[in-house]
């Protein structure tokens, strides 16, 4: 017995049209239906594997957690620095050449602690910072 259906779908994998003789179909070809297959078992055992973990987890006994405080609430780059100094940065390059203003170099990037740079300059130069 064959179906004379003909149903325009979208198949729930790669999302193109095909034409459906099934009201059950939901994809397109074999692949397509393997290979979603095969993402709904991978997450499966991701799901269940992540429930476990939980599970042992929390059967342990008072796990001390740490928090590492962010970078960027005790350091500051140039470009917030000369905003926060009103001082160019092409000024505080050059400071740069001066070894008592400290920072730190990450890779490319250079951080400046906001408080010791006012106060490095408010002892070399007398200027104020508020």
């Amino acid at each position: 017995m064959s179906s004379n259906l003909e149903l325009k779908r979208i198949c729930q994998h790669c999302g193109k049209f095909f034409v459906a003789k099934k009201m059950t179909t939901k994809f397109c070809s074999l692949e397509c239906g393997q290979r979603n297959y095969k993402i709904r078992e991978r997450i499966s055992k991701i799901t269940a594997s992540n429930a476990a973990a939980k599970a042992s987890f929390n059967n342990q006994e008072a796990v001390q957690t740490y928090t590492v405080p962010s970078v960027e609430k005790y350091f500051i780059n140039m470009k917030l620095l000369s905003l926060t100094t009103s001082i160019s940065e092409r000024t505080l390059f050059r400071l740069l050449n001066d070894h008592k203003l400290l920072r730190l170099k990450i890779g490319r990037k250079l951080l400046f602690h906001r408080e010791t740079v006012i106060n490095y300059l408010t002892n070399k130069y007398g200027i104020y910072f508020f």
